[in-house]
């Protein structure tokens, strides 16, 4: 029995407390390793808050996460009838078509009671809880269907999806996405629920240098040799290659099949090494899983329930979990009848055969890209199809997994998180995202290539000693990095699981690129969970969809022909960063000097490279670390700009439609720029007396943000209601070392040190009663040798 929708709605809040509260626990660093003195200050301000939640949960009667584990188990007994039936389904597969287990185990599949499937169905009408009494029934599937949504301005959720419920799920976008509407989030937090305007050729809705000056792919690109085999550089076929523009071809994977069963290698479905156990006449038995995934994927598929019993018959762990409504709802009420036909007459068959062929289309061993090691793997685009064919029938071992598990901090990569759970209209679009993109794929062949880099860099600037001017800035309030930013590194807002919600419900900046660029996805494969001095580069991927909508109205919109030339790799000039931002709940603590270092850090790992600056194109980005991951557009662009900067890279700023912005960032940009020029080390001071004397003054949000306070400080206009004007808006300067005093710096070579006395009787930033700034300018051979 359903809960009442205000009673679940509460419910969902509290349970998304808990969570938040159980992750800070569990996770003892927001960087990755260790756990900082920055992670402590965040959990201690966030203390009071979990701890009032959850007090209101016990009075309130509402049942926690543990208990929810508990009351599944309660009714764990038919779930275990239903886990037998799992194996008669598999003992079915292995005997002939037409006997009786094969048609007891169609039975199975699909005369299962489904919950009900409505026409249309809410973001955030999950169910979440299990009651105590509640059905075996809706204890059974009460996880599988939880909601792991995923809402931010123009990044993906701030924890991992997960493709089994048997994990506790960390992706809370939904809640995210419940309580900002429920004014617990601030405006920062804010989702749109539009694609950003289309830029227009002639159009004056940017400011700064033009794009078209900027340093871009191919233009600016380093000397490529032949692509080799090196002990940084994995490549999964045979080298030395080189495409072939006037004759392309698939490059030749090699020919004899070669497994690693290990911890640094990705476990595969056709390896030897992974087994099932099967029921016979005389007992169970221990088989080669794949000889029973070849054998049911070579029989006809001819619906979506024969879909279901295929991937079924290979997961009888699973099979009383994954409930597969969506997958169902998707064939039978988003797709017409032609479009079912042509799908499973023509595309299904052509993707078992492309899933059957990975033994011979990936014969190496395919490398983990693990934390601490910068490390790249280069594909074929026909071997991604074939493994993300595998991906959809659910075939990748070991990876519908627990927390602790080999793979628990790997995203996941089986689609099953796609097909199960309550449907929805972001799910039906991704889903005709995916199946055009094996369609695509299917009636022709992709004969280029794909490489994905791990970058871990621990060799990071000192920044609070850096003398680096800000570089050029090109600021549109118009358009979007995938459909302007060609030729340039363009930013992922990236989930530190790559993908984020992309198999679960999560539908904005990282997941929509995912979805339009399906071959993104094979990152979750390899990619383990990225560390605060890491990113992740993807190369060559190709564009396939075109998409209108974001977040909740986001929709498929028509095939997309990407016309972007190739290397002499075979990759696309396109190249994707992906920099996970940290999640902040309490807007005043990004503010904090070591996490304003902690995204810096972060974003210049993902800009820097070891080229010379003529070789390195403008980063494309936007509200990075924005919406519901909580952070400060103005302190965001800003770090980008000093990452930026110090990587030596121009920046192309999308401000997704947002007009003032837009205006702002010029502004502040040329005044440090050309009005008053302060180098990177000048600008994180004075982001620490804001934090000082405004942030921490303020309640609330503060009503002059760190542009404004950039300028009022140096140019005198900071407003005194105690004091007279003139001795209000008096600035005093020191001299030191005879250098004369001026508002402005003299460039890269100068320090400037600020002191900032404030002495307010009010909680307000904008009416101190003193003033003083004192500017001591020295030559630093750090900011010489950056020049």
């Amino acid at each position: 029995m359903s809960e009442p929708p205000l009673k679940k709605k509460r419910s969902t809040i509290l349970d998304f407390f808990q969570r938040m509260s159980h992750k800070s626990k569990t996770n003892k660093t927001v960087e990755g390793n260790s756990d900082s003195k920055g992670t402590q200050e965040v959990k201690k301000a966030d203390a009071d808050t979990s701890e009032t939640e959850m007090k209101r949960k016990k009075q309130q009667g509402d049942v926690s996460e543990t208990e929810k584990g508990k009351n599944v188990n309660k009714n764990s007994e038919p779930q275990a009838a239903n886990h037998s039936q799992g194996n008669k389904t598999n003992q079915a597969v292995e005997g002939n078509d037409d006997s009786k287990d094969t048609q007891q185990a169609k039975m199975t599949f699909t005369g299962r009671k489904r919950k009900e499937q409505p026409g249309d169905v809410s973001e955030t009408g999950k169910d979440k809880n299990v009651n105590k009494n509640s059905e075996p029934h809706a204890a059974k599937h009460s996880q599988a269907t939880q909601s792991t949504t995923t809402d931010e301005t123009d990044e993906s959720s701030p924890g991992p999806d997960d493709d089994t419920c048997e994990q506790e799920s960390e992706d809370w976008s939904a809640e995210l996405n419940t309580l900002s509407n429920d004014n617990f989030l601030s405006s920062h937090c804010a989702i749109p629920n539009k694609k950003p305007s289309p830029k227009k050729d002639g159009s004056q809705a940017w400011k700064g240098i033009p794009v078209n000056v900027m340093k871009k792919l191919p233009g600016c690109e380093e000397y490529l040799g032949p692509l080799k085999n090196s002990d940084s550089h994995v490549v999964l076929f045979h080298t030395p290659y080189e495409y072939k523009e006037d004759n392309p071809c698939p490059p030749k994977p090699y020919s004899q099949y070669k497994d690693r069963w290990d911890h640094y290698h990705v476990r595969m479905p056709c390896s030897n090494q992974n087994e099932f156990p099967v029921q016979e006449k005389h007992g169970k038995k221990i088989a080669r899983r794949w000889d029973i995934i070849t054998r049911v994927l070579s029989q006809e598929i001819k619906d979506v329930n024969d879909l279901e019993i295929a991937i079924g018959s290979y997961n009888h762990r699973y099979f009383d979990k994954w409930d597969f409504q969506t997958l169902h709802y998707f064939f039978t009420h988003d797709l017409n009848e032609e479009e079912q036909h042509n799908f499973f007459s023509k595309t299904m068959k052509k993707m078992q055969k492309l899933a059957l062929n990975l033994p011979d289309l990936c014969s190496c061993p395919i490398p983990l890209l693990k934390k601490g090691q910068s490390k790249s793997v280069t594909f074929s685009q026909q071997q991604i199809s074939s493994l993300l064919a595998n991906a959809f029938f659910c075939t990748f071992p070991q990876r519908n997994t627990k927390h602790f598990s080999e793979f628990s901090k790997f995203p996941s990569i089986n689609f099953s998180s796609l097909f199960t759970g309550k449907p929805d209209s972001v799910k039906m679009e991704k889903l005709r995202c995916i199946l055009h993109y094996f369609t695509r794929i299917c009636d022709k062949t992709p004969c280029g290539t794909v490489t994905i880099t791990r970058m871990h860099k621990t060799d990071l600037p000192n920044w609070d000693e850096m003398g680096t001017l800000l570089s050029g800035l090109h600021v549109s309030s118009e358009g979007t990095i995938e459909d302007d930013g060609a030729g340039m590194l363009q930013v992922d807002f990236a989930n530190k699981y790559l993908g984020g919600g992309v198999l679960s419900h999560g539908c904005v900046q990282e997941e929509i690129r995912f979805l339009i660029c399906p071959e993104m996805i094979i990152s979750r494969l390899i990619t383990e969970e990225l560390s605060s001095d890491e990113a992740l580069v993807m190369r060559g991927c190709e564009r396939f969809s075109d998409y209108d909508g974001y977040s909740s109205t986001f929709k498929w919109k028509r095939s997309y022909t990407d016309k972007t030339s190739r290397d002499k790799w075979g990759r696309i000039y396109c190249e994707v960063v992906a920099i996970d931002a940290l999640v902040f709940r309490n807007y005043k603590n990004q503010f904090q000097h070591h996490l304003v270092l902690r995204e810096l850090n972060k974003a210049y790992c993902g800009f820097y490279r070891r080229l010379s600056p003529e070789n390195l194109p403008a980063v494309c980005t936007g509200n990075w670390g924005c919406g519901a991951f909580g952070g400060d557009r103005r302190l965001k662009a800003l770090i980008q700009l000093m990452a930026a900067a110090q990587a030596k890279r121009d920046v192309c700023y999308f401000t997704f439609d947002d007009e003032k912005l837009r205006d702002d960032l010029h502004q502040i940009h040329s005044y440090l720029t050309v009005t008053n020029t302060l180098t990177i080390g000048d600008l994180l001071k004075i982001i620490e007396q804001y934090r000082q004397n405004v942030i921490m003054k303020s309640q609330g949000k503060p009503n002059i943000n760190i542009f404004e306070f950039i300028q009022k400080t140096f140019d005198g206009s900071m407003e005194n209601t105690d004091e007279d004007s003139q001795s209000s808006n008096e600035m005093r300067f020191q001299k030191e070392s005879g250098n004369e005093s001026s508002c402005s710096s003299t460039g890269a070579a100068d320090g400037v040190t600020l002191n900032v006395d404030w002495d307010s009787e009010t909680n307000t930033s904008s009416s101190p009663s003193t003033s003083k700034i004192s500017t001591s300018r020295q030559n630093s051979q750090e900011a010489q040798s950056s020049k």
